[in-house]
């Protein structure tokens, strides 16, 4: 087996035991289930009109058709259209008693297309294409605190888990015992009674980040009187990082024995001071969606809507490195380091949305959505025969571990005159876990005036709080009753957490400007 394809499935395997213990935090961004949910979301339009006033029943905007393609038949002019977007996120996070602040922000084009209504005598016509941001990840996870029950090679030293080459090559873990079979963590080692620990500094900051988005074409007409559908087809297409920097530092000097060779002369001479791991993923991902709607006019000013999103099949390609860096008492020290790529596809669930609104009584209109989705019905495939038994843990993670989820979007919109209209929103999205912490709030905002000459700006905010619990590592927790005869076994596997507070702001403008 190759060196990558090797790595590859160290990774998949311990996903797979963390996975099935019970004590593993589902929160984790390096869970492949966690990845995959992400990737085929869209519970957030990044548009400074759609974010606010959701499209399933109302002509909100150039993201409407994401909403509801049968919504783009309600516009009776041309235009076209460019947006921008900056989302800048802050994260209070209290890890092991002790919080720390830490934030992270980007910038992304959002939207960029038209729409084109052509004449009729009777209905309408309209077609549209373009490139429209549905998703974006933007994480900040500071932490320093004392730690006393763990370490971060407590996941170094887990049968089969990525780093355990380079840890071992650079001392951070080594043979537990004279029989050299199993692996300890460097912290554990050199004690009269097995699996002793005196405690370890901690301190490292992570951020994640991603954007998703769809290019797209889509036609909508109004097919009988009053009675509009619609139909959209889009690629996917997206990225994502994960960047960490961990690292332990013996502070007070605990371990002030001789435990490590550093020299390779036979004779250990010196001990730990600090290890270090850097690690990244890079993600790209890609996809087929299509979408179909239909919308009612009740009356002049009141609008039902309803639309399907199909199933979508992304593909993902992932790459790997890490480094794991260790520095002794004597000054000397180690690093190592593996890069490693790994595809795979996934499976997105349907989704179903419906709506009603309001639709300029004397200037005021009113649009309310609800979209539904079976998170748990996410499937991910590998392509490897060899990793089947391990995808069968993932799908079982995420169908024991993700919930079916109702969304909810409202907003408000107000012509002040011709020239001016101002709009509010309000949005809550239930946690995408079982019993999970994390529903989020969202409370929107915006301004579109007219500027002359067929153009017009479009501006927007978004404001988001929330709490959760999420994973900072997860680690395995050995059964040292078989020693001295056998080695040690593998208990459970366990994470270190941290309850998160997160406010994240989003600003949105875009340009619009007729076409004749």
């Amino acid at each position: 087996m190759s060196t990558i394809k090797r790595l590859i499935t160290m990774v998949v395997l311990f996903l797979g035991i963390a996975a099935l213990a019970g004590a593993q935090n589902i929160n984790d961004a390096l869970l492949f289930s966690n990845q995959a949910v992400q990737f085929g979301d869209q519970r957030e339009i990044i548009n400074p009109v759609t974010g606010v006033m959701p499209g399933t029943a109302y002509g909100s905007g150039f993201g409407s058709f994401l909403d509801n393609p049968a919504s783009m038949a309600l516009f009776d002019n041309s235009f076209g259209e460019f947006g921008l977007s900056y989302r800048a996120v802050s994260e209070e996070a209290n890890y092991l008693g002790t919080s720390r602040s830490f934030d992270d922000n980007q910038t992304k084009i959002s939207n960029v297309g038209f729409i084109y209504s052509f004449p009729t005598t009777q209905g309408s016509l309209v077609v549209g294409a373009g490139y429209n941001q549905h998703t974006a990840a933007n994480r900040a996870l500071g932490i320093n605190a004392r730690n006393n029950n763990s370490s971060i090679t407590d996941q170094f030293k887990t049968p089969g888990n990525t780093l355990s080459d380079i840890a071992f090559s650079t001392f951070a873990i080594d043979y537990g015992d004279e029989f050299e079979d199993w692996d300890e963590s460097i912290l554990r080692v050199g004690f009269d009674q097995f699996g002793d620990f005196l405690g370890i500094s901690q301190q490292g900051e992570i951020t994640e980040r991603g954007n998703g988005g769809e290019y797209s074409a889509f036609i909508a007409t109004e097919f009988l009187p009053n009675l509009m559908v619609g139909a959209s087809i889009g690629i996917l297409a997206g990225e994502f990082s994960y960047d960490r920097v961990f690292q332990e530092v013996d502070n007070f000097n605990d371990y002030n024995f001789s435990a490590i060779d550093s020299d390779s002369d036979g004779e250990p001479d010196t001990d730990i001071d600090t290890i270090l791991l850097s690690d990244e993923i890079d993600s790209r991902y890609s996809g087929f969606r299509g979408r179909i709607g239909a919308l009612y006019k009740l009356t002049p000013n009141v609008n039902v809507g309803a639309s399907y999103t199909l199933p979508a099949k992304i593909s993902v390609d992932e790459n790997y490195s890490a480094e794991v860096r260790t520095t002794f008492d004597n000054q000397s020290g180690f690093n190592d380091n593996l890069d490693s790529e790994f595809s795979y596809k996934v499976s997105y669930p349907s989704r179903v949305n419906f709506g009603v609104a309001l639709d300029d009584l004397q200037g005021l209109s009113v649009s309310l959505s609800t979209e539904y989705t079976d998170y748990s019905n996410v499937e991910i495939e590998f392509e490897s025969s060899e990793l089947f038994e391990d995808e069968l843990a993932e799908n079982e993670f995420i169908s024991n571990g993700f919930a079916k989820v109702w969304n909810f979007k409202g907003g408000v919109s107000y012509d002040v005159n011709q020239y001016a209209s101002v709009r509010a929103g309000y949005g809550f999205f239930p946690s995408r876990f079982k019993n999970g912490l994390d529903d989020k709030n969202l409370y929107s905002a915006g301004v579109g005036f007219d500027v002359g000459q067929g153009t017009s700006i479009e501006l927007g905010a978004i404001y988001m709080r929330w709490e959760e619990e999420s994973s900072v590592y997860s680690y395995t927790q050995y059964d040292y009753s078989p020693l001295p005869d056998e080695a040690p076994l593998v208990d459970r596997t366990l994470s270190e957490d941290a309850f998160r507070t997160a406010d994240l702001f989003q600003l949105m403008g875009t340009i619009r400007f007729a076409i004749n």
